[in-house]
């Protein structure tokens, strides 16, 4: 099905990354969770991915440092899920380059 496919889970909410890889594992995707911006970074230097799914309040790097350090060298698309509601934020994220939040 999808088994070439790599997403790249960066969300340090345990419960939310399982349901996620979970949700992914079932439809064929394999996932690689991370849950911290510093381990999701890591997992990046280390591997490749087809998508990542972030996080922006993260402990060690936040989602935003993190989106600043990888579109230095990728284009990789990034979904950003996060709490934060607020449109200046939203508009700050879409401001570093493709996304989908």
């Amino acid at each position: 099905m999808n088994e070439d496919k790599r997403i790249l889970i960066i969300e340090d909410d345990q419960e939310i990354s399982r349901l996620l890889s979970v949700i992914l594992t079932n439809v064929g995707i394999d996932s690689v969770v991370a849950y911290s911006g510093t381990e999701g970074l890591l997992q990046l230097q280390n591997d490749t991915y087809d998508l990542i799914l972030l996080d922006l309040m993260l402990p060690g790097k936040s989602g935003e440092e993190l989106i600043k350090e990888i579109r230095e060298d990728s284009n990789i698309p990034i979904i950003v899920i996060s709490a934060k509601v607020d449109i200046e934020s939203k508009v700050q994220v879409l401001k570093m380059g493709p996304m989908i939040i």
